[in-house]
């Protein structure tokens, strides 16, 4: 793959993107990008071969992308139009120019003289000191918002953008990204109104940030590779297996919120089931910072359903998204900390129940093997008593049998009387010697007074019952 031009083709594909006012991937997504410097099509027949290239795409971009190529392998595309026998069409060369125009990209600082707000866009103009140049300005309505700056004739401001001539009226104007208020005083006025502004709406309330979750696995982190932050951040992770997904942003000055904005849009559109976004860079002046106290930037740190963790080195005046953030510390390094925090609290409760453990079954085996001795010791004792004891146990045994064998025939004995005295008193042998008995009502008579004259009763004899009729009863 060829490097250098993969890397043209992104600072086309972004210029481009600033210029249409659309993101990025809807000029042409990176995967194309990379076909293109692999292929290095020389035709727009090359070019339709590519996957994610169709003629509507082709007519738009096709001719940009070419002069890109041909200008990576070595041909000068503007030696084109030295040709005598090369003749352009108005739109065509319009669209050439300002191609080459987007290589003008500038920053520049003048006074604001014309401000013409027409809610989608924003005509201005601004002047130098002087007052003897002037240069005519758009802004797309997005744009002008994220720069948060509102126009007033006679304010300083330094403009960030390229020149752009518009087609259909053929006027050339500067296409502006971003505005900027010119001097420290200024910065810091805007800075004030804005944080009253949102704190009036509640965007730094306790009560509306959400909490950064405990034991935080998966972060989104956003800040730029080329500085420190990067390194402070990971380098005081723990050792816990963080999964982190990487979003290169700008950090510094006042371009940064494009990137900002972007990469916190992009986590909460593509990664929702992030524990957490980290945003982070080093300390600053109050101008160094101004993508960070930027309102669109804030608002959507303040709308983020993912909680956000701000980082954001200062100086003197804490930054409005780090206000805006769930929860924030004042470096990277305190980020990583706070990350690592209940993760570093769990490791140190377990190693200290660890150590309770160990502690507790040390204890548990020292007692057990007193026990062990004790038990040891008792059982000697008992197999000394059985062996001294065996012939006492043995005596013992023939008195308990002995006296056992007594009782029994006592209580043998005592069986026999009681046969005896059950028979002698036994009713029915006495029925074989005459008596007999007068039952009344299944009642035993055994007075005159437990019946009356015609009272029916069963008379029982020895050899079986009696059925009379009482017609006389006499005391």
């Amino acid at each position: 793959m060829n490097k250098p031009l993969l890397e043209k083709l992104k600072k086309w594909q972004n210029d481009r993107a600033r210029r249409d006012n659309v993101e990025a991937y809807r000029v042409l997504p990176y995967s194309v990008l990379e076909e293109i410097a692999r292929r290095e099509p020389q035709s727009a027949e090359e070019l339709l071969e590519i996957k994610g290239i169709k003629e509507k795409k082709l007519a738009r971009y096709g001719k940009e992308i070419l002069a890109i190529v041909n200008e990576e392998g070595g041909e000068e595309i503007t030696a084109n139009i030295e040709k005598e026998d090369r003749i352009f069409e108005v739109g065509e060369y319009l669209d050439f120019l300002n191609l080459k125009l987007l290589e003008a990209e500038a920053k520049i600082k003048g006074e604001v003289s014309s401000v013409e707000n027409r809610g989608n866009y924003v005509f201005f103009g601004i002047k130098d000191k002087a007052g003897e140049s002037l240069l005519n300005c758009f802004i797309w309505g997005n744009d002008y918002e994220i720069s948060g700056v509102e126009l007033e004739e006679g304010m300083e401001v330094v403009i960030w953008g390229y020149p752009n001539v518009y087609k259909p009226s053929g006027r050339l104007s500067f296409q502006t990204k971003l505005i900027e208020i010119v001097g420290e005083g200024a910065l810091k006025k805007a800075y004030d109104e804005l944080k009253k502004k949102l704190e009036s709406e509640g965007l730094f309330a306790p009560e509306r940030k959400k909490l950064i979750p405990d034991f935080s696995h998966k972060i989104g982190l956003i800040t730029s590779h080329q500085g420190a932050a990067i390194g402070d951040f990971t380098s005081n992770l723990g050792s816990y297996g963080f999964q982190i997904k990487f979003y290169d942003s700008r950090v510094e000055g006042k371009q940064a919120v494009f990137d900002l904005v972007k990469a916190v849009k992009w986590f909460g559109k593509n990664m929702p089931e992030l524990d957490v976004i980290v945003l982070v860079r080093g300390g600053g002046s109050l101008e160094s910072l101004q993508a960070f106290n930027s309102e669109i930037l804030v608002r959507e740190i303040a709308n983020s359903k993912i909680s956000v963790l701000a980082g954001i080195g200062h100086e003197k005046d804490i930054s409005l998204a780090a206000l805006a953030a769930d929860k924030m510390v004042s470096t990277p390094t305190g980020a990583a900390v706070e990350i690592s925090r209940s993760w570093d609290e769990a490791a140190s409760k377990i190693s200290e129940a660890e150590r309770n453990l160990l502690s507790y079954l040390s204890r548990i085996f020292e007692r057990f093997e007193k026990a062990k001795q004790s038990l040891h010791r008792e059982a000697e004792k008992i197999g000394q008593a059985i062996f001294y004891g065996k012939d006492k146990i043995g005596a013992s045994l023939k008195n308990i049998y002995a006296a056992f064998s007594r009782l029994l025939s006592d209580i043998k004995e005592q069986i026999k009387n009681a046969e005896d005295q059950i028979r002698l008193n036994n009713p029915e042998r006495q029925l074989k010697l005459g008596y007999s008995l007068v039952s009344f009502g299944g009642k035993i008579v055994r007075s005159v007074k437990n019946v009356e004259v015609g009272d029916e009763v069963d008379i029982k004899v020895s050899d079986g019952e009696l059925k009379s009729k009482i017609f006389k009863v006499e005391p």
